[in-house]
């Protein structure tokens, strides 16, 4: 028995050795195959990144030249009338912006708008396009003044969203017009250039401006204040929380501001209509009228007393 198994053991080993032998070729073709496979994958890998390295060093070397620089002082746009040769001086060396700028230098656009929505001038940067080779477009929006906030004997100069203005860079009243305040006595901390103010009053005075111009009653009536001092005061006391004054001297008791949301209190539109029908038999300029109350769904008016 143990002859047997020993016999048995014998082929099995000899079967081995001779698949091993029989194997040793195909083996040795597939380490040479495998190792020629490695080499020509190291030549590509070496070749790509020779490539790779070739073109960003041409690359860099290629927009590193002064034909792709931009300067933001050669920045041009269209200087509206209201504005100073100050003002345009601003607009060329805002703070934030370097001399130069490479065109193709990343995330340029992005650091061209914060830093002009930065600039108190500026109420919103549209869009920063680059435009080969050496361009910049750009679409902003510029703050334009539209009132006077006087207050404890001082005036500030604001624009339509209640931003104080620095009046050295604009030309208000502008050529023809006459200046429109806002009245107001509320002690709360005058705001920097660029920033809000933080008086509602003085938000609904601006807001009611915003809306008269919108329909061109402005210029129409020749609206000079809109007086919001008593607006947040004792309405037990009767007072009239808006008054408008024009030019003539004409008082418009308006009533209280839409964002007041008093019971029962007219619309701005109603209240324009009111006034507007008063306009039409008395005339535009209101010069005959000592005042004219537009929170009824009947205006009342009255006219000047002459002796």
């Amino acid at each position: 028995m143990k002859k047997f198994l020993r016999d048995q053991y014998d082929k099995a080993l000899d079967n081995i050795k001779t698949s091993i032998a029989a194997s040793k070729p195909y083996i040795e073709n597939i380490q040479k195959a495998s190792t020629s496979f490695l080499l020509k994958l190291v030549i590509v890998i070496i070749i790509v990144f020779s490539v790779i390295w070739l073109g960003k060093f041409t690359w860099k070397n290629l927009t590193n030249q002064d034909m792709f620089l931009v300067s933001p002082v050669t920045f041009s746009f269209e200087t509206p009338d209201w504005a100073t040769d100050k003002f345009i001086n601003e607009i060329n060396s805002i703070q934030g912006l370097k001399k130069k700028y490479n065109i193709f230098e990343k995330g340029l656009t992005k650091k061209i708008v914060a830093a002009y929505e930065n600039n108190p001038l500026i109420s919103k940067v549209h869009y920063v396009e680059r435009e080969l080779p050496d361009k910049l477009k750009m679409k902003f929006e510029l703050r334009r003044p539209t009132a006077i906030v006087k207050r404890k004997g001082k005036k500030y100069l604001v624009d339509k969203d209640c931003v104080r203005l620095p009046a050295k860079f604009y030309k208000y009243p502008e050529e023809g017009d006459d200046p429109i305040y806002i009245i107001s006595r509320k002690s709360v901390k005058v705001p920097g250039y660029g920033e809000r103010w933080n008086d509602s009053s003085i938000e609904d005075g601006i807001n009611l401006l915003n809306y008269l111009k919108h329909n061109k009653i402005d210029k129409l009536l020749k609206i000079a204040t809109i007086d919001v001092s008593k607006i947040r005061g004792n309405r037990k006391d009767g007072n009239i929380e808006v008054e408008l004054w024009t030019k003539n001297g004409a008082k418009i008791k308006w009533g209280y501001p839409t964002s007041s949301g008093h019971v029962g209190e007219l619309s701005d539109y109603k209240k324009l209509q009111n006034l507007l029908s008063v306009a039409k038999e008395e005339g535009v300029d209101l010069s005959n009228m000592e005042y004219v109350d537009v929170r009824w769904k009947t205006p009342l008016a009255k006219r000047v007393s002459t002796r």
